[in-house]
């Protein structure tokens, strides 16, 4: 999971009495920090928007990491058995933050930005009837942020449960992905590597 650290918030952060209205206050500064300090994990839905609105190279969008790279141990479903190694895919930095931060610290990919991007830096809990029970912040990085917000909790919702399906569909493409990978290795075939993964990646995010 990714971390969250504030300079100016983090002993609110972790008062009992932060409820849902006090973090719905949460204004970002827009200061850039959770563009360059956290590795943000990426689906294929994610490399898909970007691909087709960036006309890059699905290589050069994403990198592959070693799971000590990333704190993700309670999300064993991230890791992808490649020839590499096993790796979690994420989103690639360039000069020490994301390739899409500009100078001016504005994100310039902002309307097709991954979803986890979009959710950051709330972490939602849910009642059985899907409603919001429970928000808190992600610690990841210094965040200079303000109380003076107004965030719509419905947004909220939507996009954590928009991200958790991808999220799944992800990883049930990795979990087959894996499943013949061991195939291959039993039979004493080459493992594929990380051009094969990002080709099918795309081809299963599209639904072909």
């Amino acid at each position: 999971m990714l971390e969250f650290r504030s300079e100016t918030g983090y002993a609110e952060a972790n008062m009992a009495s932060a409820g849902v209205s006090f973090w719905l206050k949460f204004r970002c500064t827009e200061c850039g920090n959770c563009c360059r300090d956290p590795l943000l994990p990426m689906n294929g839905a994610d490399l898909a928007r970007l691909v087709a609105h960036t006309g890059q190279r699905p290589a050069s969008i994403v990198r592959f990491v070693r799971t000590d790279r990333i704190d993700m141990d309670d999300e064993p479903e991230a890791r992808i058995v490649l020839s590499e190694g096993t790796r979690i895919m994420v989103l690639r930095q360039a000069r020490g933050a994301c390739q899409f931060l500009g100078d001016d610290d504005r994100c310039q990919v902002y309307p097709q930005r991954p979803l986890g991007c979009r959710v950051f830096p709330f972490d939602p809990t849910f009642t059985q009837r899907g409603k919001l029970r429970r928000l808190q912040l992600i610690e990841a990085t210094d965040c200079p942020y303000e109380l003076d917000g107004n965030n719509d909790p419905d947004r909220i919702v939507a996009l954590q449960r928009q991200l958790d399906q991808q999220t799944e569909a992800f990883y049930t493409f990795i979990k087959r992905w894996n499943r013949n990978q061991q195939r291959r290795r039993r039979e004493g075939l080459k493992l594929r590597g990380r051009a094969a993964f990002l080709t099918q990646a795309l081809r299963d995010s599209s639904g072909s």
